[in-house]
C-alpha cells in the first residue's frame, strides 16, 4: 500500500529580494485565564516568569501550527479571537519565512506527536533527546524558527525552552507586540 501526502497548499511566493526582512511572523502567546481551564495548562502557566501556557507560530495567510496536549502537530486557519492570545510579531525575509512555513506545514503532514513526558521533563530536567519522534509547542515553534534561520533563536536548546522562556527571549529582541482582538489585529497588519 502506498501512502501519498496532500500536496502542500498552492501560495504565490513572492519575488522579493531575499535579504529584506519584509515577512511578518506572528508568536501567539496563550494565558490560561479562563474558568474551565485544563490543570496542565495552569502548571505550564505557574512555572514561569509570565503566565503563558502555549505558543503557536503565525504566518502572512493566518496558517498557524503548533501542537495540543495529545493531539498531533497543526497546520491550520486561526483567527486569535481568544482574548487570552498575547501576540508578538518580527520580520524575517522571504528565504527564512518560506523554510517555516514549509518545516511547519510538513510537520503537520507526519502527524508528529505530542509528548507529555517531554514536556515536563525537558525544560525541568534538560531531557532533550527522549522521543525524537515528538514535541511539545514551545519545542516546535523553537524548531521552527532555527529551520528558519532566525539569528535570536539558533542558541537555544528547544527541547528545554517553556512558552514562557520563548516570550521572555522575544521581550529582549525586537518585536512587537499586539491583543489578539480581531481588530486590532487588522490594523497592525495592514
Amino acid at each position: 500500500m502506498v501512502v501519498t501526502m496532500p500536496a502542500m497548499p498552492s501560495i504565490n511566493k513572492p519575488n522579493v529580494d531575499p535579504s529584506e526582512k519584509c515577512r511578518k511572523v506572528r508568536l501567539c502567546f496563550y494565558e490560561p485565564r479562563g474558568e474551565s481551564e485544563p490543570w496542565i495548562n495552569r502548571l505550564a502557566a505557574f512555572s514561569g516568569k509570565h503566565f503563558v501556557s502555549h505558543v503557536e507560530i503565525l504566518f502572512e495567510d493566518d496558517s498557524a501550527a503548533s501542537i495540543f496536549a495529545e493531539e498531533t502537530v497543526f497546520f491550520r486557519q486561526r483567527t486569535y479571537s481568544n482574548p487570552y492570545y498575547r501576540i508578538k510579531m518580527f520580520l524575517v525575509t522571504n528565504s527564512t519565512y518560506w523554510l517555516m512555513y514549509d518545516y511547519a506545514w510538513g510537520c503537520s503532514q507526519r502527524q508528529v506527536c505530542f509528548s507529555n513526558t517531554k514536556m515536563l521533563c525537558g525544560p525541568w530536567f534538560g531531557c532533550t533527546n527522549w522521543f525524537p519522534d515528538s514535541t511539545f509547542c514551545s519545542e516546535f515553534v523553537t524548531h521552527t524558527l532555527q529551520v528558519g534561520g532566525v539569528d535570536w533563536a539558533m542558541k537555544l536548546d528547544a527541547g528545554s525552552i517553556t512558552p514562557s522562556q520563548r516570550l521572555d527571549h522575544m521581550n529582549l529582541n525586537e518585536t512587537t507586540c499586539f491583543d489578539s482582538t480581531a481588530f486590532k489585529l487588522a490594523i497592525a497588519f495592514k
